[in-house]
C-alpha cells in the first residue's frame, strides 16, 4: 500500500520502494487541494480534460513544486495509448508541463538517465508506472490502460532501460499506481480475447462475469508482465488503491463518466 503525506493543501502518495531511496523524488498526485472547480473540482492535473488552463496550469505548478520540482525540469508526453516510448535528455525540458501543444507527440513512456529532469505521466483509472535502476541511475514512467497493458507497455519501458541503459532487470523497482481495480473494470468480450491472446497468464487476471464479459486486474496483468522479464517480486509494489472505489481522492474516468480531470505522476533522478 503507498503511504499519503501531506503538502500544506495537496496529499501525495509515495510508493515506499521508491521512498527508501535517496537517488530520486517521485510522488503520486490525489485530486485533494488545487484550484479547480466543479466538476473537475480539486488538482486537475489534465490540459486536455476541457478544465480552464489557467488552473490546471497552477495546479501542475503547485504538484512539482510541493516535491521540489521546477516547471522546466518536467517532461510530459501526448499520451495516445500506445506503446511509443521517448529518450528524454535536459534539451526536452518543460516540454508538455505548462501547455499540450509542446508535450512530446504519441508518447506513452520516458525513459532517461539525466539528473533534474522530471518524467510525468497522466491518468485517469489506467495504469501508472515508475521504475528506477539505484545502480545505473535510470528511471522511466509509462501510462498502461487496457491497450497499453495487453501490448506490455510496461515491459516494453523496461526493456528500453535493459537494452539501451544498460540496466539489469533484477536491479529495476517499480512502483504500479493507484488505477482502475478488477472489480470495477468489466470489460466486453473483444477485450477479454485480445488479453487471452496476449497473456499465457490470462487466466489469473479474468474473472467472467457472464458470456460475453468479465473484470480484468491490470494490476496483475502489469506486475505479472514485468516478473516475465525478470524483474523480481519484491520488488514491484502495487499501490492497491483504486481510483474508481475512491472518487474522492483520486479522478477515475469510469466513475465519474468521462467528465473529469487527472491524476499524476512525478519521478525525477536528484
Amino acid at each position: 500500500m503507498f503511504q499519503p503525506k501531506q503538502y500544506h493543501s495537496l496529499m501525495i502518495y509515495h510508493a515506499n520502494n521508491l521512498e527508501r531511496e535517496q537517488g530520486i523524488v517521485h510522488g503520486f498526485s490525489s485530486r485533494i487541494g488545487g484550484y479547480s472547480g466543479a466538476p473537475y473540482q480539486g488538482l486537475n492535473l489534465g490540459l486536455t480534460s476541457g478544465d480552464r488552463i489557467t488552473d490546471v496550469q497552477k495546479n501542475r505548478i503547485a504538484f512539482a513544486g510541493a516535491l521540489g520540482i521546477k516547471p522546466e525540469q518536467v517532461v510530459g508526453g501526448m499520451q495516445v495509448h500506445g506503446t511509443n516510448i521517448a529518450r528524454v535528455t535536459r534539451a526536452d525540458g518543460g516540454k508538455g508541463f505548462l501547455s499540450a501543444n509542446t508535450a512530446l507527440p504519441d508518447t506513452d513512456g520516458l525513459v532517461t538517465n539525466e539528473r533534474g529532469i522530471a518524467l510525468m505521466t497522466l491518468y485517469a483509472d489506467c495504469v501508472p508506472v515508475l521504475f528506477y535502476d539505484p545502480y545505473v541511475q535510470v528511471i522511466a514512467v509509462c501510462h498502461c490502460g487496457w491497450r497499453g497493458t495487453v501490448n506490455r507497455m510496461a515491459a516494453k519501458t523496461a526493456g528500453v532501460m535493459i537494452s539501451e541503459y544498460g540496466c539489469s532487470a533484477e536491479h529495476i523497482l517499480a512502483a504500479i499506481g493507484p488505477s482502475i481495480s478488477q472489480q470495477y473494470y468489466e470489460v466486453d468480450d473483444g477485450v477479454l480475447t485480445q488479453f487471452r491472446e496476449a497473456f499465457s497468464f490470462a487466466d489469473e487476471l479474468i474473472q467472467p462475469t457472464d458470456e460475453l464479459h468479465g473484470k480484468i486486474d491490470l494490476w496483475r496483468a502489469n506486475q505479472l508482465q514485468l516478473e516475465e522479464i525478470g524483474l523480481l517480486r519484491n520488488n514491484i509494489e502495487v499501490s492497491e488503491l483504486c481510483t474508481y472505489e475512491n472518487v474522492d481522492r483520486f479522478y477515475s474516468h469510469r466513475a465519474e463518466h468521462g467528465i473529469t480531470g487527472r491524476n499524476a505522476a512525478l519521478l525525477m533522478l536528484k
